[in-house]
């Protein structure tokens, strides 16, 4: 009996760290490949020419950094216990910044990718002139990453190593760091996300149905059958709708857990009660990286548009591998 709650509790011990090095390898390795090609496939002329395709070049660029430091620093501190933020002060803010940074900074240019697709069949025309503002949409680019680097700059300062471990200053900064973290970072973002779900979910139905949109104010063109175009707006659409989901089902356990952590931190626990809370606080916080290494493989599956482009990439290098024997 003894033996085997021995056995039981080693064994949740080490899940942590085995679901650091195999969980985190994984996605770290196709976060890698399909981020790698988000940013091929974007950078195509033909996406550059759509404001949508600028956004989710930058989220691509944005997630390549982000599972590149912060969670290959993830799987070398909680996996193979290499401690980095505990021994350099420069890395312990920079990965505490970077945690909220780079995630939001993600999250809004895939946000503003939505707001361009709703934008653009919309039955107003006042409000679709704003879609598809190519020039806009760099100036955006730029600013959303200086917003955010604005708003979450005390992390840089504030942070320092304390015995052995990262953290911010004791007292009310702690405080106050631990809950906009989770207004902006945990409740913010499924929040949004359900609402912009909610708003590109009925403009699928409007370009499915074949929904009057008029070319202006006067001038009203009724649509019985989906023109090409259509068809590929209601193919991205259904892309973004998919990986709308992903973050918000990835979120909301995120959510409790930062809420249960917050609540929880005083309470007196047992040691077999820490080491379940401990595993299954590795998990969620593994989970959230899911839709940053996932919007590759999301879109072969559902755009149509974007397996042609792959598909092209790959005869191109048969091409030049031929020429080149």
């Amino acid at each position: 009996m003894n033996t085997t709650l021995k056995s039981v509790s080693s064994a949740l011990l080490d899940a942590p760290y085995q679901l650091n090095i195999w969980f985190d390898s994984f996605l770290w390795i196709l976060g890698n490949f399909g981020n790698i090609g988000n940013v091929i496939i974007y950078s195509h002329r033909s996406y550059r020419q759509r404001a949508y395709g600028i956004y989710l070049l930058g989220e691509a660029i944005s997630d390549f950094i982000y599972i590149d430091f912060l969670l290959l620093t993830r799987i070398l501190q909680n996996g193979f216990q290499i401690s980095i933020t505990g021994h350099y002060n420069f890395i312990c803010k920079i990965r505490q910044f970077d945690s909220v940074w780079n995630p939001l900074v993600s999250l809004t240019l895939f946000a503003f990718a939505i707001i361009d697709r709703i934008l653009s069949v919309q039955r107003s025309n006042k409000y679709r002139q704003w879609s598809n503002r190519v020039k806009l949409s760099y100036k955006i680019c730029i600013a959303i990453p200086l917003f955010w680097l604005v708003f979450f700059a005390h992390r840089l300062i504030l942070y320092k190593i304390r015995n052995g471990s990262c953290n911010p200053l004791p007292g009310f900064y702690a405080s106050f760091d631990s809950y906009v973290e989770a207004g902006f970072t945990a409740l913010g973002v499924p929040l949004a996300m359900a609402i912009l779900a909610f708003f590109l979910l009925r403009n699928i139905r409007n370009v499915t149905h074949g929904k009057v949109l008029p070319i202006n104010n006067n001038q009203p063109v009724a649509t019985t059958t989906r023109s090409n175009l259509q068809q590929i707006d209601s193919q991205v659409a259904f892309m973004l709708l998919l990986q709308i989901a992903i973050s918000i089902l990835t979120r909301i356990p995120y959510v409790a857990q930062v809420l249960y952590s917050n609540i929880t931190q005083y309470w007196s626990k047992s040691e077999l009660h820490i080491a379940i809370e401990n595993t299954v606080i590795e998990f969620i916080r593994i989970l959230s990286y899911v839709f940053f290494t996932t919007s590759f493989y999301v879109s072969i599956i559902t755009n149509r548009r974007f397996r042609r482009q792959v598909k092209g990439l790959f005869k191109k290098k048969q091409v030049i591998d031929h020429t080149t024997q």
